[in-house]
């Protein structure tokens, strides 16, 4: 049999006396089935009420309320069920400020559904009444946040109107007769929800008797959901909440930039004019040290027999001390020449994974591109080839090879490396094989423009050859 549902016609009614009809389970938690009850199981967008029940003297606290198929409402217990409480007379106490909570949002959501159907044509399709932020799904795609705003003053100045909020239970005839915004959801006892001169629906959740209790309803955000839009809205004291806390954390800021709540917007856009100059500023400044640097370098390291310069670039300390730049994600062991030491430059720069090639050791030659393959089949793959030495070898901790970082340098003209702004690609410190453990290696090689190459390295340290 199903149980009497008080709250339809008293959303106020807060205490009430009944009888346990029975005890049983309700998704593996007892239960308590009464003749009649107050409390509103989940249902339609609303969350069920909470409370407790009194059963002569023993109190039950009430964690959750579902009804079934048959109308049957349980009282989900948050505790175990005595034995013997079939038959009992009971008491039931529901959560009053939760109660009055919901009914804000509930009676606030028809008057927002009814404002965004009449002045921006979307049709609400669902709704859902959450227990911190509330929900609208609309039918219409890209909802312009113009229109949602005079929605949302058409509401609430009916609310400040104070107007009526009637529920009715009518026949068949004269359900046929009203205006109702959407279609009921049932063939028998249909419920519906009145606001005077506003919005008439079909609704069995619990209502305000008057819109001026809904309070303040306010749209806090919008975005697309499955082709349409969802509207998220705030009602009652939870708008009130919102307003506080973005006015607290407003305030903060204002303080912060030692100027008022609405001068806010203006001080955070000159303070991100001033770190792009700031930042402009240390590129440039950068540019110049790494070229200077670079010259340095180079003009302390002679060209060999070969035609070539090779700088071993030392640092003494501690990883942490040393400056080691972060690994980036694909750049181990690479080596790169010409155009395409160029290209690979650019992908480094944005995080992409480099391509791969490997040079033979001593003269600097290439021995075609790397394939993943043991030492051993790397060592006959290359072995007895010929190639350029305009290329470059980077030892990294992801090689064979435990000693410092050495780099082959293409003689460049001093016009090159200062006047140029070079493209830079970072390579991990590797760790020295030497006796000191706490000697790492690590270098970072600039390339001006194809087949000219100079070299940096940005950590402070001891440099040596």
């Amino acid at each position: 049999m199903a149980t009497t549902r008080l709250y339809l016609r008293d959303p106020f009614l807060l205490e009430f006396a009944s009888r346990v009809a029975h005890v049983g389970v309700w998704s593996g938690a007892p239960a308590l089935v009464l003749d009649a009850s107050a409390f509103y199981p989940e249902g339609g967008g609303q969350l069920a009420d909470r409370g407790a029940l009194d059963v002569e003297g023993l109190r039950l606290e009430v964690a959750d309320v579902q009804v079934d198929d048959a109308g049957v409402v349980h009282h989900v217990l948050a505790g175990p069920a005595p034995s013997g409480l079939e038959g009992r007379a009971c008491s039931g106490h529901v959560d009053g400020a939760r109660r009055r909570d919901h009914m804000s949002q509930h009676t606030g959501q028809h008057l927002l559904s009814a404002a965004l159907l009449d002045l921006a044509g979307a049709e609400t399709v669902s709704s859902r009444l959450g227990a911190e932020t509330s929900t609208i799904d609309v039918s219409v795609a890209g909802l312009a946040e113009a229109r949602v705003a005079i929605a949302e003053d058409a509401v609430n100045d009916v609310i400040l109107a104070d107007r009526e909020v009637r529920v009715l239970f009518p026949t068949p005839d004269e359900l046929a007769a009203l205006p109702l915004r959407r279609g009921p959801k049932v063939d028998a006892d249909v419920r519906v929800v009145a606001i005077d001169g506003f919005d008439v629906s079909p609704c069995g959740g619990t209502h305000c008797t008057r819109t001026g209790q809904v309070g303040p309803v306010r749209v806090v955000g919008m975005e697309r959901h499955k082709g349409g839009t969802r509207v998220t809205f705030l009602a009652g004291k939870r708008t009130l909440a919102d307003y506080r806390e973005k006015d607290r954390v407003l305030g903060e800021l204002a303080r912060g930039f030692t100027c008022g709540p609405l001068d806010v917007p203006a001080a955070i856009g000159r303070l991100r004019s001033d770190l792009k100059d700031r930042m402009d500023q240390l590129g440039r400044a950068r540019g110049e040290l790494v070229a200077l640097h670079a010259a340095r370098i180079h003009d302390a390291h002679p060209v060999d027999a070969s035609g070539t310069t090779r700088v071993l670039v030392v640092r003494e300390g501690p990883r942490e001390l040393a400056g080691a730049p972060r690994r980036r994600r694909g750049a181990r062991g690479v080596a790169r020449r010409g155009r395409r030491g160029l290209a690979a430059g650019r992908r480094a720069r944005h995080g992409r994974p480099l391509r791969r090639r490997r040079v033979a050791e001593g003269d600097g030659a290439e021995r075609g591109r790397a394939r993943r393959r043991t030492p051993g089949a790397r060592r006959r793959a290359t072995a007895g080839r010929s190639g350029s030495r305009r290329a470059v070898r980077h030892l990294t901790p992801g090689t064979a090879h435990r000693r410092a970082s050495e780099i082959t340098v293409w003689p460049s003209r001093r016009s090159d490396a200062t006047t140029r702004a070079p493209w830079t690609t970072s390579v991990p410190l590797s760790t020295s094989a030497s006796a000191d453990a706490g000697t790492l290696t690590t270098s970072i090689c600039v390339f001006s423009r194809p087949r000219r190459c100079i070299v940096d390295h940005t950590s402070t340290g001891t440099d040596g050859a």
